[in-house]
């Protein structure tokens, strides 16, 4: 489970692993959409009364640090979180339910290069994130 190697990953970089920290990796790796930290916070609280705001923001400033996960932008709200995928993978998210899924890219690559070489640009890295409906919320399932 993705948890347990976060918190191993986490041990081997020399970090405490505190019970509050354990319940805000559980929350975020078993999520299915991004989070924002105060929802982070709230389901964390109710789960372990006591945890702050503080440990929520400094946990996901480590996560992102070791690259466990990453910030999703969303149209309106640019401040929510997601695992990240093993692998060179890109993102899809529902923008009525917020469900996500990552997915293969590796054919768009090419055309990557293409357009920054058009425009002479070196591409460093990239990140591609499509927004829409999920199949149940096309079907009015989420409402």
């Amino acid at each position: 489970m993705i948890t347990q190697q976060w918190v191993q990953s986490l041990s081997n970089n020399g970090c405490r692993v505190t019970k509050p920290r354990c319940v805000i990796l559980d929350i975020i790796a078993r999520s299915e959409r991004p989070l924002t930290p105060q929802e982070i916070h709230a389901l964390a609280a109710a789960k372990s009364p006591g945890i702050g705001l503080v440990t929520v923001y400094r946990t996901i400033d480590k996560l992102e640090e070791m690259e466990m996960v990453e910030r999703v932008h969303h149209t309106g709200q640019c401040q929510t979180i997601f695992r990240r995928a093993v692998g060179h993978k890109h993102l899809l998210i529902c923008t009525q339910c917020g469900r996500s899924v990552h997915f293969e890219g590796l054919e768009f690559e090419k055309e990557f290069q293409l357009i920054a070489q058009k425009h002479g640009f070196c591409i460093t890295s990239h990140w591609l994130q499509l927004s829409g409906l999920c199949a149940d919320c096309q079907k009015g399932k989420n409402t």
